[in-house]
């Protein structure tokens, strides 16, 4: 796709992953739609969009309120008259060990992370199916790949992510509009701490930032991981489940304790 003059709606674009796409976003001359509950960061970061000559609208956005996702839906036509791309890329830690992490927390982590991913592409995809094109890029996760000790209930919501993403990407065949799940691996920004991982596979926020837009403007479907190494584990786990469950089994043994306390008081959407 042609980046300049694309209108690219971002959710979660407070921080993290969200805002640094939508800066490169708005560098390839996208019209950027900055989406968040922290009204004040949203409005920082279009102010600096502007500043650098690019365009950018802020919109509260609750992604757990259908309301809220149908506002911002409505708030990017009137503004624009179409939507080109939609980065699905709110999400919210997994809070640690199952036992340990309360059911309204649960609740508002599936809302979040799963829930609220499919209600907006929901709202936003008649109009891209109108136009006969479209990208929806939904941010997962390399926990969406394993099944990842500690984070047993966050694992599933990217999980669901995965399996939608693909699914719906097939539906859409012939439609002009396609349908990409980005999987990043461990990597610092301020709602996952990943103090404690190995190094070799923490991932770079920018790097991520950086793909989510190739893979827009390369049209890459359905489904990216990052690092392509530690993605390249998927085979192990299929050929060989005995020594994959093992070797799980041996770094939540090792780096559990360090690597899965990620719940975070402002988490980042």
């Amino acid at each position: 796709m042609e980046l300049r003059g694309a209108v690219v709606v971002v959710t979660g674009a407070s921080s993290g992953f969200g805002e640094l796409a939508a800066v490169r976003f708005a560098r390839a001359g996208s019209t950027v739609v900055l989406a968040a509950r922290r009204f004040e960061r949203l409005e920082a970061l279009a102010e600096r969009i502007g500043n650098h000559g690019g365009t950018a609208l802020p919109v509260r956005c609750d992604v757990t309120r259908r309301e809220d996702l149908e506002a911002l839906r409505d708030a990017t036509l009137e503004a624009f008259g179409r939507c080109d791309v939609l980065v699905n890329n709110a999400g919210i830690p997994g809070g640690g060990p199952f036992r340990d992490v309360g059911t309204e927390y649960l609740e508002r982590l599936m809302a979040t992370n799963l829930t609220g991913l499919v209600l907006g592409t929901k709202a936003f995809l008649p109009t891209m199916l109108e136009q006969g094109r479209g990208h929806v890029v939904n941010v997962a996760s390399l926990a969406g790949r394993f099944a990842s000790p500690g984070a047993a209930v966050y694992g599933a919501t990217k999980h669901g992510v995965v399996a939608f993403s693909e699914g719906l990407f097939h539906e859409l065949h012939g439609t002009g509009v396609l349908v990409t799940s980005v999987n990043p691996g461990f990597s610092p920004t301020e709602g996952f701490k990943v103090k404690g991982a190995p190094t070799p596979i923490v991932v770079d926020p920018d790097r991520v930032a950086r793909l989510i837009v190739d893979v827009v403007r390369r049209g890459r479907a359905p489904e990216v991981s990052i690092p392509r190494p530690l993605a390249a584990l998927q085979l192990f786990r299929v050929l060989t489940p005995g020594a994959y469950r093992w070797g799980m089994g041996t770094i939540a043994r090792r780096f559990g304790p360090r690597v899965l306390e990620d719940r975070v008081e402002h988490p980042e959407d």
